[in-house]
């Protein structure tokens, strides 16, 4: 014979099992599922941004460096709100390179052979996205080392078309290294000794120029650059002012040093944008021998 238990205890049973439900249905309807409520917790970079101004920026790596030094790097230029970064890289760093990212950045690497001097571009997905990406051949062969006679691989960029998530400004930026030692610092034109390399530096403004040329009118057309052309003056127009910058029409800001091998950082923006440059910033005291520079874009007035 069973023994029902007395009322009482049951009552109490079905009153705590129905707050049970109400607590879970109310928990539920308040804080959603884990998905949205860890896609809700998670800040938006793009909403931080102004909707009229956004900062890019160029960085040169040297050859070896391992993740936590390129870390430290790219920590510093992200602490003036970069959200594109062009690098000047050098060989066999793409996991490093890749590694030392934060999570919401992209990594635009372009695709050429084996051993080519890659310039990639990294983005912030959240503040940026991506409507299109492409390899480009930039020049031949260069001369690395005109003394020893050594060639350089082939260089290949990055032609990335961004849009930005706040302002919905497209940019058409561009990712490339000018080649070294065709700089006469005491006439400030190029360095004929190294013809080589002269004529692969105009081979490289000339395919800068047919990527801007081809741009739309609504993108605007950003060049991320490393260059050693000069520590210190560029007066002629048979190098970068005469070869890209004028003839596109780019507004540059470049930084320099007195230290040997510094060379140049430049961020060119188009003057005719919508955006032009407004100001920017100069880092030197990171783990690679060159500076790195954050250019601020204002909407034009």
């Amino acid at each position: 014979m069973f023994l029902l238990p007395p009322l009482h205890h049951v009552l109490v049973r079905l009153s705590a099992l129905a707050a049970t439900v109400v607590l879970l249905v109310a928990g539920s309807m308040i804080a959603g599922s884990p998905a949205q409520a860890l896609e809700e917790a998670r800040p938006q970079a793009a909403d931080r941004v102004p909707a009229g101004r956004f900062s890019m920026a160029t960085l040169n790596l040297k050859k070896g460096m391992k993740v936590r030094g390129m870390r430290h790097d790219i920590g510093r230029v992200m602490q003036s709100g970069a959200s594109v970064i062009g690098f000047q890289e050098r060989l066999a760093s793409r996991p490093a390179l890749r590694a030392s990212l934060p999570k919401s950045w992209t990594l635009l690497m372009p695709s050429g052979p084996t051993g080519t001097d890659d310039n990639p571009i990294a983005f912030d997905k959240d503040v940026w996205k991506l409507q299109r990406t492409r390899s480009a051949l930039l020049t031949g062969t260069t001369w690395r080392r005109p003394q020893t006679g050594r060639t350089a691989h082939d260089q290949y960029g990055v032609v990335a078309v961004l849009r930005h998530r706040v302002n919905g400004h497209v940019v058409r930026a561009v990712s490339f290294h000018l080649p070294n030692h065709l700089h006469n610092r005491r006439t400030g034109g190029p360095n004929y000794a190294n013809r080589a390399g002269v004529e692969a530096m105009w081979r490289m403004a000339a395919r800068v120029r047919e990527l801007k040329q081809d741009a739309p009118e609504p993108h605007q057309f950003v060049a991320l650059c490393d260059c050693n052309v000069t520590d210190n003056r560029d007066t002629t127009d048979d190098l970068v002012k005469g070869r890209i910058t004028r003839p596109l029409r780019l507004e540059t800001n470049y930084s320099a040093t007195g230290r040997t091998g510094s060379g140049i950082d430049y961020v060119m923006a188009e003057r005719r944008a919508d955006f032009r440059i407004d100001s920017s910033r100069t880092y030197r005291h990171l783990v690679t021998d060159h500076p790195g520079i954050v250019a601020t874009f204002t909407r034009a007035r």
